[in-house]
């Protein structure tokens, strides 16, 4: 029984032990964190700078759309990986909405592609994106794009011109 009881008291010194090492590293953590704080507010906080360039203006039924989005910190530009691109984009039925969420590579972009179905109610898609990473405000912007039921030039493979002769 002697035995287990000075384990256990041994085991009681260590926790002590360990404790008032935490304790200590945890002081002197603190106050390095409220310099680093104060430092920091002398650069401003955190921001990220968002860069995006959609494909498209108009897309065609059936076609693909793209939407390349760049995060960088906005005080040094050097591109943000592992920062989470999300989009939102309602079609134009209001009813329909895809919803993206892709990680930024090391040099901070996120492609965002997806087809526009065929059958889709064409008109404007308004796209809301925006990107989050540790650290940093998470930043939202809104974009939107035009969908069209055939090619501008009226060349349109996909479309056998089944619509002729039907004048309602």
């Amino acid at each position: 029984m002697s035995y287990r009881n000075s384990n256990k008291q041994k085991g009681l010194v260590t926790l002590f032990a360990l404790m008032s090492l935490i304790l200590i590293s945890y002081l002197s953590k603190g106050i390095q964190t409220s310099y680093a704080q104060n430092v920091n507010t002398l650069n401003k906080t955190l921001t990220l700078d968002v860069k995006t360039v959609l494909d498209k203006v108009a897309v065609v039924r059936g076609d693909r759309q793209t939407l390349w989005i760049k995060a960088f910190d906005a005080n040094t530009g050097a591109p943000i990986g592992g920062a989470i691109a999300r989009a939102t984009v309602t079609y134009a039925d209001g009813v329909t909405v895809r919803q993206f969420a892709v990680a930024t590579d090391a040099s901070g972009v996120a492609v965002i592609s997806w087809t526009i179905e065929s059958d889709t109610v064409p008109g404007t898609f308004s796209v809301t994106y925006g990107v989050s990473a540790a650290a940093y405000v998470t930043e939202q912007f809104d974009k939107s794009f035009m969908v069209v039921p055939q090619s501008l030039n009226g060349h349109n493979n996909n479309d056998n011109h089944h619509d002729h002769g039907h004048h309602h």
